[in-house]
């Protein structure tokens, strides 16, 4: 082999293995990269930033992270919540209450609220389920044995619980101005009706929950429907009972002024012995409501108090 020969052999295999060094060492630093990348990615994901903290309706601390994509809700009142909001595409399970908005109805049910099936929850892989006081602190465990993230709402006794709720659902999904706005909204069209209210005596207010054979049932001092009574300009009947049990002859001893009952349940109701005596089903001082302004929590319960405030005053 000549000189030149030679020497071009050795030039060429040098070459070689600088470009095999320089491959291998690009290699290696795209690599590095790649993986600082992804971690990077991950430090951002799993930022204090990105996830929520709060106290659920047991009191329990809890911490989620921001924008669940597949929920499942067994609570008609959230359920409405997360369209005002507009999640409800978010929405992979409810219960067979949730029946508004009428979109609601397209979303797979679980079954009932109390007794939703655990199986069907688990099958529609949640990153997050919601519930109110209907379900359980028992099942709630049970959820969360299961693996299952389980998140339980304020549902209590009065309208700014309603506030705290779109509040709080407005942090986890980033609407915090939309769910201001629709807080502050509602909170406005209730000064104006209490601005409408007179001054003086009120009016006594019966909320019939259940009647019959089966017992009476009203709204207590302490419940949601009180708050509701106040606001639109009445008294509560029954806002020194604890509960829900009330007698019929505490019903017939107070005579109330007005009575609200279930649009469903009114015929039967006025039509029904010894109730058709009672002086307001006489004078025909006797609202039917649609069960689901006052039953759930939602920014609709500001129609409820509309609606029997208007009831009130147009029957004075």
């Amino acid at each position: 082999m000549s000189f030149f020969l030679l020497l071009r052999a050795i030039t060429t295999r040098i070459w070689t293995m600088l470009k095999s060094f320089r491959f291998k060492h690009i290699l290696l630093l795209l690599s590095g990269m790649l993986v600082f990348s992804c971690q990077n990615k991950n430090t951002k994901e799993n930022s204090a930033e990105n996830y929520i903290s709060f106290k659920d309706y047991y009191g329990r601390d809890k911490q989620i992270k921001k924008q669940p994509q597949r929920i499942v809700s067994l609570s008609p009142g959230i359920t409405e919540l997360l369209f005002d909001i507009g999640q409800g595409n978010r929405l992979v399970g409810r219960t067979d209450f949730c029946l508004y908005p009428p979109e609601a109805k397209k979303i797979k049910s679980m079954g009932g609220i109390s007794d939703a099936s655990l199986e069907m929850i688990v099958a529609s892989q949640p990153d997050i389920v919601f519930t109110a006081s209907m379900v359980s602190k028992q099942m709630v465990e049970r959820m969360e044995d299961l693996g299952l993230n389980v998140v339980c709402l304020p549902e209590r006794s009065k309208i700014s619980d309603v506030y705290e709720t779109v509040g709080l659902l407005g942090r986890i999904f980033g609407k915090e101005q939309l769910c201001d706005s629709l807080i502050g909204g509602m909170k406005q069209g209730i000064a104006e009706i209490e601005k409408q209210i007179p001054q003086g005596k009120r009016p006594i207010v019966y909320y019939v929950v259940g009647f019959g054979d089966m017992g009476d049932y009203t709204a207590g001092g302490n419940t949601f429907i009180n708050d509701i009574i106040t606001l639109a300009g009445g008294e509560n009947m029954a806002k020194d009972l604890d509960g829900w049990s009330i007698g019929k002859e505490v019903i017939f001893a107070r005579q109330p002024d007005f009575i609200i009952v279930r649009k469903e349940d009114l015929k039967r109701f006025v039509s029904t012995s010894p109730y058709n005596k009672l002086k307001a089903v006489k004078e025909n001082k006797v609202m039917g409501i649609e069960s689901s302004l006052t039953d759930c929590q939602t920014l609709r319960s500001i129609e409820a108090i509309k609606q029997i405030s208007s009831f009130i005053k147009s029957n004075k």
